[in-house]
């Protein structure tokens, strides 16, 4: 065996290792929210599991919708890939927020994609790209508007929104990534993204100086969504969201805790490239507020801030919705 040949497979194994060392974490941490974002869940709220929207491979969604649904007309949905970076995390795992989405009188989906490192970039995104393809076509069925389609993301589901955003509204970005959504960018009233990654390279390069535990986290994380190019610049932002907007995207409400990193090095300069272009955005973070919000903050609503957070997100789906 070729000493390249050995070091690529010692490699393989590294990160196929590694990543079901931070799964674990990742999951043991979401197992241990999932419990506490159900204690402030409504009860009163229609919920209907696993739904199938692919065959092969066979992957579901999960629909939160209001109790009075049937007296409603059609009504906008939005449809929320969870975070785990690349790698882990459940469409279960913020079940309780959703369900105060849905008392808000709107359709909540929470979709099941494959992970990383058995599935690589772009599997992801055309997963998604199905996934709102069946809401599309069996809108109707649901009570949902397909006209007015809000995509959502914490952390890693952030990033795949953004991106799947960009690939929408840019067509020369889905030529040369060869991913051309199924849905209109007229279908995409907004996106939601919480404590997202919008610059791979950065994200790499820049997002954990000092802490090298964390930046070994980072590496992995991307190497094994990436297949293996983490250390491929050109690549990493080909397929890096900041790279791509355009006038056509649709408006943000972006949000990032005071206590987690990816505030100032990801969705700070994220926000300037959107107003850049001339995208409208909406912004909420608390700098000087004297609570500890760390990543995933939004869901955690026994904080304040939380709670204007959530405020705020229904007045932006409100303004954006007709």
């Amino acid at each position: 065996m070729s000493l390249v040949l050995s070091l690529a497979i010692s490699g393989c194994q590294s990160t196929q290792n590694n990543s079901k060392i931070i799964a674990g974490a990742f999951n043991a941490s979401t197992n241990i929210q999932k419990k506490l974002i159900d204690r402030h869940a409504p009860e009163n709220i229609i919920v209907t599991p696993n739904i199938e929207y692919m065959t092969s491979p066979n992957l579901h969604f999960d629909l939160y919708q209001p109790e009075n649904i049937k007296q409603l007309s059609k009504r906008p949905v939005v449809v929320w890939i969870h975070g785990g970076g690349w790698i882990s995390g459940s469409k279960e795992h913020a079940r309780g927020y959703f369900k105060r989405l849905a008392e808000q009188g709107y359709n909540v989906i929470s979709v099941e994609y494959q992970f990383a490192p058995t599935e690589i970039y772009p599997q992801q995104l055309q997963q998604i790209d199905n996934a709102l393809d069946f809401i599309t076509k069996n809108a109707s069925k649901y009570q949902i508007d397909a006209n007015q389609i809000y995509l959502a993301g914490d952390s890693a589901g952030a990033n795949m929104v953004s991106h799947y955003a960009a690939l929408m509204a840019n067509p020369n970005f889905a030529d040369a990534s060869s991913l051309h959504p199924k849905i209109s960018i007229y279908q995409l009233k907004g996106l939601i993204l919480h404590c997202g990654i919008y610059d791979l390279e950065s994200f790499v390069n820049k997002g954990s100086d000092e802490i090298k535990l964390l930046e070994w986290g980072i590496n992995n994380l991307v190497q094994a969504y990436t297949g293996g190019k983490k250390d491929d610049a050109q690549f990493l932002a080909s397929i890096s969201p900041n790279q791509h907007l355009t006038a056509n995207y649709p408006p943000v409400f972006i949000s990032g805790g005071n206590k987690d990193f990816l505030t100032e090095s990801q969705s700070v300069p994220f926000i300037q490239a959107l107003k850049d272009k001339n995208i409208q955005v909406t912004e909420v973070f608390y700098p000087d507020s004297k609570e500890l919000l760390v990543h995933e903050y939004q869901f955690m609503m026994s904080k304040k801030a939380s709670q204007e957070t959530f405020v705020k997100t229904i007045d932006f789906l409100e303004q954006t919705s007709h």
